[in-house]
């Protein structure tokens, strides 16, 4: 019988012991998930008091792209994709005839852009600019302009960067490159 007894014990124990890991377990689940649940609310709404670490902007409403639908978010997004695209287009080898004269630059500023561009060409050896105009207006073109340094005879390898401006503030909205050849013949 005391060998029952002690099994019994030992028994009742585990089963115990087991019990109270479980009441533990689910305890500690518990809390976990009321403070992830009560985080997680707290940190979607904005603040009334001061606080410590991060700064709402007061700009900033409730609500995102649900209430759209699937059309009207993939035309917005289009239209600011439309907007800020750049098309860039010029002779990639023009040719002057000499460092005073003309060289056939071939700019243009695409009707399909929405902004006035500004196009620099920068020597890739040495990053001087070697010419650089002035706003081009959209469904405009420069169709031969001089260099603003007068380069020896030679085959320069530059890049063009073309710049989207802002009509009212001439501010660079951004930019775009393409690497060309320019040619001094004499």
């Amino acid at each position: 019988m005391n060998n029952s007894f002690s099994r019994m014990n030992r028994d009742t124990r585990r089963k115990i012991a087991i019990g109270a890991g479980l009441l533990a377990l689910l305890l500690i689940c518990g809390i976990a998930g009321f403070r992830f649940f009560s985080g997680k609310t707290q940190s979607a709404a904005k603040p009334n008091g001061p606080t410590t670490g991060i700064a709402y902007d007061q700009n900033a409403e409730e609500g995102g792209w649900s209430a759209l639908s699937e059309e009207e978010i993939a035309a917005s997004l289009n239209s600011k994709v439309e907007e800020g695209m750049i098309n860039i287009s010029m002779n990639t080898s023009p040719v002057f005839p000499n460092a005073k004269s003309e060289g056939n630059l071939m700019i243009v500023n695409e009707l399909v852009n929405t902004y006035p561009q500004r196009v620099e060409l920068i020597r890739n050896d040495t990053d001087e600019v070697i010419y650089s105009s002035a706003a081009i207006a959209v469904g405009s073109k420069i169709a031969s302009a001089k260099l603003d340094v007068e380069l020896p005879a030679g085959t320069y390898e530059c890049t063009a960067m073309f710049h989207s401006l802002d009509p009212e503030t001439g501010a660079v909205l951004g930019t775009a490159g393409a690497v060309v050849t320019v040619t001094v013949q004499a």
